[in-house]
């Protein structure tokens, strides 16, 4: 049995919730009025209930109106999150590299020697690494490692403290000062090699698996832990690394798992890997570390991060070579009938319809232009729907996996994110001038902020919003954009070989499908020839409010009361 009058599309996402006010007659719907909001906790909540409720109350005082009825699609929520995998111990043997790519190292140089606790004797005449343990102010090193600066046997200083330059400016000599450096790493070492480079150029020596086997004295035999150990240090501008005799090899760290039908448990790494390859649902559980507790699912979609970033030459101490983003549809977390306790906030029948991906659909066929064959992508916060005439998959990863992502990636919070992810972004050159992505420079008519100068920026709801100082506005543009290609497109392509679907058209909708460079990562993940276009529900609502436009149509028939 449907409903007739006055009646409630509702929508509740994993990010946002939807509402569109329809009058529902035999011979279709007649839009009163749309409007969305963030969803207030998990999907499926008593919160994200709530809100939705309060959101169709918004829309009724705005025109007037009060509904008759609403209908509802089952509720199934999403987790994301972004992970960190531990990094795999390096086979370098007596060697360690316990600190590379410090942000405020000082000084410049190669410095060699062994090490010695500030203020501690130094007996000798050869060249030593003053060791300045956490607590120990800046200006009070200087001081303490005159004699050893007299002497000419000061080699490099290392601060535990994040003081590296404010020391550095105080020595008066011009050796390699590098900070956040584990004291007690080093003092347990024989002998410790420092390199600054210059001018923010890349290291030279510690680089050279040769000069580092000759420096810190290492047997032939040594030369391939000398070489992994070097090539750890490409593209940072600052390095330690320490030689100890009775270093014991690291205890094995849980990388964490994946398990796919038919192959078991893999790596994590190699698992995210071959999810790649696979179908929808071909993942059934996975583990993450530290804990690696079993977490049973029945989707899975996963980024990594580091893999992203590397492909574009994005720099390494820019972000965590490990990070994971992680989406997943849990088999704990059953679909949730919102119908009952909506019905009784609104105080009016709610039905609740079949499936929101046929909801979807029929949201997004009312695009002018669409044909009725036409395959849809229903891009929301949580999953990737996929539809066509006669079957439909519902992915996992989707709207808030590429905002987590972001975030990691830009070193930015959720909220900027969801700005950052957007589109291009400039880099603010001095106070009136900004650096654009292609090269073009932008005039401000107001000077911009001071915390803003020499970092990419994006407009934001309040003025320019700062996320990075370590990117070029180009480097910025190309992890972007790969990342949406890995995440989205990548995800959508695994969809529709789940559905075995060969497409002649192709709807797009969902909050993300207003992004231009979405729907570019969507038309690259279908064959040359497909006609894709961006849903425009009802003409006149643009790509979101498909599902709760669909859900008044779905409504008319299929749905069963409650409340």
């Amino acid at each position: 049995m449907g409903v007739r009058g006055l009646v409630a599309g509702i929508d509740i996402g994993n990010a946002t919730t939807e509402v569109v006010l329809g009058r529902v007659a035999a011979d279709g719907v007649a839009l009163v009025g749309a409007g969305q909001a963030p969803t207030r906790r998990q999907k499926g909540s008593p919160e994200s209930i709530a809100g939705a409720a309060a959101l169709v109350r918004r829309l009724e005082r705005q025109h007037g109106v009060r509904a008759t009825g609403a209908v509802v699609a089952p509720l199934r929520p999403v987790r994301t999150q972004v992970a960190e995998l531990p990094p795999e111990e390096l086979p370098t043997g007596r060697l360690r590299v316990v600190r590379a790519g410090s942000s405020t190292a000082g000084g410049a140089g190669v410095g060699v020697g062994r090490p010695v606790l500030v203020g501690a004797e130094a007996a000798g005449s050869d060249p030593v690494i003053v060791v300045v343990p956490r607590g120990i102010r800046y200006d009070a090193v200087p001081a303490q490692v005159a004699s050893l600066s007299a002497a000419g046997r000061l080699a490099a200083v290392l601060v535990e403290d994040d003081e590296g330059v404010l020391v550095a400016h105080r020595l008066g000599v011009p050796v390699p000062v590098v900070d956040e450096v584990p004291a007690d790493a080093v003092l347990s070492a024989t002998r410790v090699a420092v390199e600054v480079a210059e001018d923010g150029r890349p290291l030279r020596v510690l680089t050279d698996a040769l000069r580092l086997r000759a420096l810190l004295d290492l047997s032939e035999d040594e030369l391939a832990d000398a070489a992994a150990a070097a090539g750890a240090l490409f593209d940072v501008t600052n390095a330690v690394v320490t030689l100890d005799p009775g270093r014991q090899p690291a205890a094995s760290t849980p990388q964490g798992w994946v398990e796919l039908r038919d192959l078991g448990r893999l790596p994590f790494a190699e698992g995210q890997r071959r999810l790649r390859r696979e179908t929808v649902g071909a993942a059934t559980a996975y583990a993450l570390p530290p804990a690696c507790d079993s977490e049973p699912v029945d989707d899975l979609w996963t980024v990594d991060l580091g893999d992203v970033a590397g492909a574009v030459r994005a720099r390494r101490d820019g972000v965590g070579s490990r990070s994971i983003g992680v989406a997943s549809m849990h088999s704990d977390a059953p679909y949730v009938d919102p119908a009952d306790g909506l019905s009784a906030l609104l105080g009016v029948p709610v039905v609740t319809a079949g499936s929101e991906s046929r909801a979807a659909r029929v949201g997004a066929l009312s695009t002018p232009g669409a044909v009725a064959d036409a395959v849809v992508v229903d891009l929301g916060g949580g999953t990737v729907d996929v539809v066509s005439d006669d079957s439909a998959v519902v992915a996992a990863g989707a709207g808030s996996l590429l905002t987590a992502s972001v975030a990691a990636l830009s070193v930015s919070t959720q909220a900027a994110a969801e700005w950052v992810k957007r589109g291009p972004a400039h880099r603010v050159e001095t106070p009136q001038l900004m650096l654009g992505e292609d090269g073009a420079r932008t005039f401000l008519d107001r000077p911009a902020p001071a915390e803003t100068l020499g970092s990419l920026v994006v407009r934001g709801p309040a003025g320019l919003l700062a996320f990075s100082r370590t990117m070029s506005p180009g480097e910025w543009r190309a992890l972007r954009l790969a990342l949406k290609t890995d995440l989205v497109g990548a995800n959508v392509r695994r969809a529709l070989r789940t559905l075995d679907a060969s497409p002649r058209a192709v709807v797009v909708v969902g909050g993300p499908a207003a992004d231009d460079e979405v729907l570019a990562a969507v038309t690259g993940a279908l064959p040359a020839g497909v006609a894709v276009g961006r849903g425009d529900v009802m003409g006149s609502l643009g790509t979101r409010y498909a599902v709760a436009c669909g859900l008044l149509h779905t409504g008319l028939s299929d749905a069963a009361p409650a409340g």
